[in-house]
């Protein structure tokens, strides 16, 4: 049964990322559940405490009303309660007598925060990386690491809406998403590039309060985003305006030069593409 838990949890996008340590912790707190047919595990819109592993039966899933699919011995459900907080974005029932392997949120806290030192240090790694943030001094970055949020978008979730006002940063840690935006003569969004990990956009809110130029749409599974606000960052490190008039090379994965991109391409002048959308 281990070995099964083991294999659920290697197979999901979120939950792979984990320590050995980690998982072998995680596994080990799992706990038997016996479920009877016709049984709700989980209904769309609540909030959930529990992560699900299927060690035998057939689970049914759906949503609005709308058979999604079938879960069967090793599927795994439910991850998203534990991760994010996020409130069920579907219902899952047992079609016959049912065993599941749970994990309680409360647990995978604790475990998580047992190596919240180790999570700090990725973190600062992962800021290193990033091409608009890795000329800053260390201590400026630890600073930044240490009041970094996570956040978790649904598939089809809008991260951001073009015209909006925002005062949000987010750099892609796992999943990717698309950005859309209006072009003049078309009446809907058109698809301009796509985003993955190590991919920031929304930065302009830093500087102000711009409104934002584009939308920026999760895909599927979802996507988890590194966030901080404008009044955390400017209180931490100042204002973004001496970044953006260094030269760090691969520039082009902000949204200003997308938008001079555009413009130029517009105008019929020369131009490179990006990576961001402010």
């Amino acid at each position: 049964s281990k070995q099964l838990i083991k294999d659920a949890l290697l197979s999901n996008e979120f939950i792979k990322v984990l320590a050995v340590s980690q998982l072998r912790e995680v596994i080990d707190c799992m706990y038997e559940k016996k479920v009877t047919k016709s049984s709700y595990i989980i209904r769309e819109g609540e909030r959930g405490e529990h992560l699900y592993v299927c060690a035998d039966g057939v689970l049914e899933v759906h949503k609005d009303d709308k058979r999604l699919g079938e879960i069967k011995s090793g599927g795994l459900f439910g991850e998203l309660a534990i991760l994010y907080n996020c409130k069920r974005t579907a219902s899952v029932k047992a079609m016959t007598s049912t065993t599941l392997w749970v994990l309680d949120r409360r647990v995978f806290q604790t475990i998580m925060m047992k190596t919240g030192l180790q999570k700090r240090e990725e973190n600062m790694a992962f800021l290193k990386s990033v091409p608009l943030l890795k000329q800053l001094p260390s201590e400026k970055l630890a600073k930044i690491a240490d009041v970094l949020e996570y956040d978790f978008f649904n598939e089809n979730e809008y991260i951001i809406r073009e015209g909006a006002t925002g005062d949000t940063f987010f750099i892609i840690n796992k999943g990717e998403v698309k950005v859309t935006q209006m072009i003049a003569g078309q009446s809907e969004p058109k698809e301009v590039r796509r985003l993955k990990r190590g991919d920031y956009f929304g930065e302009k809110a830093l500087l102000s309060e711009d409104r934002r130029t584009a939308n920026v749409i999760a895909l599927p599974p979802g996507v988890e985003c590194l966030t901080v606000d404008r009044e955390s960052f400017t209180k931490l490190i100042g204002d973004l305006n001496e970044l953006r008039t260094k030269d760090y090379g691969d520039e082009a994965r902000g949204a200003e030069s997308f938008l001079r991109f555009r413009h130029n391409k517009d105008s019929g002048q020369p131009g490179k593409a990006s990576t961001g959308s402010g």
